[in-house]
């Protein structure tokens, strides 16, 4: 175990100085863990969900504004908040409603998954694509679904996006900046899709949430989509998400318990985020 106490967690990122930064939605706060060592990283308030780190060391976070289980918090609304070593945090856009994630792709631009978060189903949301030198959004697609975790594999023009209620993974191409139509990459058979990572061979490892009092899962799927391994860390339900380092440590947030959970010696390296991926070598 990572680090325990520290209420619903989310938003595991390896960090590029060694460390492991985690939020906790209840807290309103960012963690660190160095050396075995938690500590607060800066408080955010709201509800800080999904996390990525950019090339500054600066982290940028998708701040729900305070949908349960976070708390309301005076002046925070949805949006995507900057945290900075010393604490500081600054807002980088408020267009968004309640985002649930976000990732760097390619292109330098950040993109956002946004659902609706509404007292009925969760059926609506939207994507949205953001400018991090100037904080301008653009809405690349509003959808009847509820989007959750989101990341680029290995493909640059290809952009996944987990649908929780329909227990979809969804993926986009993207043409000349614009998402075109989505395929259905993966159906869910147990569980809620939410968020996700890629292994350096195009695995997708999902965080699947256990429902009807089912244990949640660690899933992984291959690059056609098909269930190729599952693995139970425990007995709780809300496995919300997962990082996977270059050297096979596999971090698991588990909300159940409040606690951040480590798996030595996965089978796969994971493969490296933007913006620190490097380019594909031309032959």
């Amino acid at each position: 175990m990572l680090a325990s106490g520290v209420g619903f967690t989310e938003g595991p990122v390896f960090l590029q100085n060694g460390d492991v930064a985690f939020t906790s939605i209840d807290h309103g706060c960012v963690y660190t863990v160095s050396h075995g060592s938690t500590r607060v990283m800066a408080v955010t308030g709201g509800g800080p969900n999904g996390a990525t780190e950019g090339r500054s060391g600066a982290l940028y976070v998708a701040q729900n504004g305070g949908t349960p289980p976070a708390h309301r918090w005076p002046n925070i609304t949805g949006g995507v908040q900057v945290a900075r070593e010393g604490g500081k945090v600054d807002w980088l856009t408020q267009d968004q409603v309640s985002p649930n994630d976000l990732c760097f792709g390619p292109d330098g631009f950040l993109y956002i998954s946004d659902p609706t978060r509404g007292r009925s189903a969760r059926d609506d949301g939207r994507i949205w694509r953001c400018d991090v030198r100037t904080g301008e959004s653009d809405l690349l697609r509003s959808v009847p679904w509820y989007p959750n975790g989101i990341a680029f594999g290995l493909e640059d023009d290809v952009l996944f996006v987990a649908s929780t209620g329909e227990r979809r993974i969804w993926c986009f191409p993207i043409e000349a900046g614009s998402l075109l139509d989505p395929d259905v990459f993966i159906h869910v058979e147990r569980g809620l899709a939410d968020g996700f990572a890629f292994d350096s061979d195009g695995n997708l490892i999902l965080a699947a949430v256990g429902t009807d009092g089912n244990r949640g899962e660690i899933q992984t799927y291959d690059r056609a989509g098909c269930l190729v391994d599952t693995f139970r860390p425990g007995s709780s339900a809300k496995y919300t998400n997962v990082a996977l380092s270059e050297q096979g440590k596999l971090i698991i947030t588990d909300a159940d318990t409040g606690s951040v959970l480590t798996v030595d010696g996965w089978p796969t390296r994971g493969l490296p985020l933007h913006p620190f991926r490097q380019p594909p070598k031309m032959s």
